[in-house]
């Protein structure tokens, strides 16, 4: 395999326990991203069910809810074009890592859940992933 830690990756998202529909099989870089996408959300989820979300201003608050927002915008944006069912089994996927012990610990130590840059690093890594998204659709044939 040309990339086995990204395969193992995806088994582990795609392993998840979910009701919904799992979706049809994706292109690999849409698979990754899928992946990063989920992990990216489930961090946002941690930190607004968190303690600290509630001491954050208004304009903070607002972001967080804009970037999840603008995350699930990107994997509507995936589903179109693949598998309608994708964006329920993302949404499966990013609740059930968001309620992950070592992912709610990690969430605690590197950001204190909501700090520490987590802001900035989210609002970079969503830009690069509409700009990398959108050009990887406008290459593929078959737009729905």
């Amino acid at each position: 395999m040309k990339y086995p830690i990204i395969f193992a990756l995806a088994a582990l998202l795609f392993a998840a326990d979910a009701t919904a529909k799992r979706p049809q099989i994706l292109p690999e870089p849409m698979l990754v991203n899928l992946f990063a996408l989920t992990e990216a959300s489930a961090a946002l989820q941690i930190c607004m069910d968190s303690n600290a979300y509630s001491g954050l201003p208004a304009n903070q608050k607002s972001l967080l809810n804009r970037l999840q927002g603008n995350i699930n915008s990107l994997v509507q944006k995936i589903a179109r074009k693949y598998d309608e069912d994708l964006f329920p089994f993302f949404e499966q996927s990013r609740n059930e890592a968001a309620k992950r012990p070592e992912r709610i610990k990690t969430m605690q130590e590197q950001f204190a859940y909501c700090g520490n840059g987590m802001l900035e690093r989210m609002k970079r890594y969503v830009f690069d992933s509409r700009q990398k998204l959108d050009y990887f659709l406008s290459q593929q044939p078959n737009a729905r």
